[in-house]
C-alpha cells in the first residue's frame, strides 16, 4: 500500500444494522399496545365494538325471534353464528379503516414511516388489536346466549365458533384498511358504513332474501365467514357452501385487499 493512501472507511447504514429479536418483539408489542389505547380512547369506536352487540343480540336474536327458535331450536344456533358475524365485521372493518385514514389525514402515518420502526408493524398491531375486540364481543354474545338458553349449542362448538370469527377477522380488516388507505378520515366512516350495512343485511344472515337477492349471498365475504363457522361448528341445516371453499374466499379477500392496501401507502403514503 502507497503510504499516502489511507484505506477506506465504510459507515453502515440504517439499513445494514441488524436489530435483535428482542428488541423487534417489543416494537411490535409497543405498536399493539398503543392502537388498543387508541381504539379505546375513541368512543366512537370502542363503545359499538364492545357494548352494543349484546343488547341487539337479545332484541334481534333471541327475543323476536322467539316463537320460531322454540318450533326450530338450529334456528337460535343459526341466529347466533350470524350475530358473531356481525361483531366479528364492526372492529376489524371501522377499527381498521377508520384509525389508518384518521392517520394518513394528519400526517402521522408519514411520520410512522419516517421512525425506526419494524416494517410492517402498524399493519400487524391494527390486525392483532382488531381481532381481540372481535373475541371480546363474540365472547360478550356467547355469555348471553349461554345465560338466556338461546342456543342448543354445546361450548365445544360456541368455542369453534368463536375462533373462526377471530380467525375470519383478518379479511374484514383488509377491507376496512383498502379504505382507509384511499379516503379521508371524515369521509372513511361513511365509506365503510355504505359498504358494511348492505353486507350485513344482503348476506342472508338475519332473515329470508327474495329470489334474485338470495342467489347473490355468495358475493359477500359476512356470508362465507357463516358458513365456515357454521360448517365447523355441525350447524345442522344451514349449511350451504362447503368450508373450505368459504375459507378460500376470505383468505383471497384478505390477500387481495390487504395487498392493495400496502401498496397504495408505500406508494403515496
Amino acid at each position: 500500500m502507497h503510504p499516502l493512501t489511507t484505506p477506506a472507511v465504510t459507515t453502515p447504514v440504517a439499513s445494514d444494522v441488524v436489530m435483535p429479536l428482542r428488541l423487534v418483539l417489543r416494537a411490535y408489542a409497543m405498536e399493539t399496545r398503543v392502537e388498543a389505547l387508541r381504539v379505546l380512547r375513541t368512543p366512537g369506536l370502542s363503545v359499538p365494538f364492545l357494548l352494543l352487540p349484546v343488547p341487539i343480540y337479545l332484541f334481534f336474536g333471541t327475543i323476536l325471534p322467539a316463537g320460531e327458535i322454540a318450533k326450530n331450536p338450529a334456528l337460535g344456533s343459526y341466529l347466533f353464528c350470524s350475530w358473531c358475524v356481525y361483531a366479528a365485521m364492526g372492529p376489524a372493518m371501522f377499527g381498521a379503516g377508520c384509525t389508518l385514514a384518521a392517520e394518513r389525514e394528519a400526517g402521522v402515518f408519514r411520520l410512522r414511516r419516517a421512525l425506526p420502526s419494524p416494517p410492517g408493524a402498524w399493519l400487524v398491531a391494527k390486525t392483532v388489536v382488531s381481532m381481540a375486540f372481535t373475541a371480546l364481543a363474540v365472547i360478550s354474545i356467547g355469555v348471553t346466549a349461554r345465560i338466556v338458553g338461546a342456543t342448543p349449542l354445546s361450548l365445544a362448538q360456541m368455542l369453534i365458533i368463536g375462533l373462526t370469527m377471530v380467525a375470519g377477522a383478518p379479511a374484514f380488516c383488509a377491507l376496512g384498511l383498502f379504505v382507509g388507505a384511499r379516503a379521508s378520515g371524515s369521509s372513511a366512516p361513511a365509506i365503510i358504513n355504505v359498504i358494511f350495512l348492505p353486507m350485513l343485511w344482503l348476506s342472508g344472515l338475519f332473515f329470508p332474501l327474495p329470489g334474485f337477492l338470495e342467489k347473490l349471498v355468495v358475493i359477500w365475504p359476512a356470508f362465507h365467514l357463516n358458513q365456515v363457522a357454521i360448517g365447523l361448528a355441525g350447524v345442522e341445516g344451514f349449511s350451504y357452501v362447503p368450508p373450505t371453499i368459504s375459507a378460500a374466499v376470505l383468505v383471497g379477500m384478505a390477500v387481495v385487499f390487504g395487498g392493495l392496501a400496502i401498496r397504495r401507502l408505500a406508494r403515496h403514503g
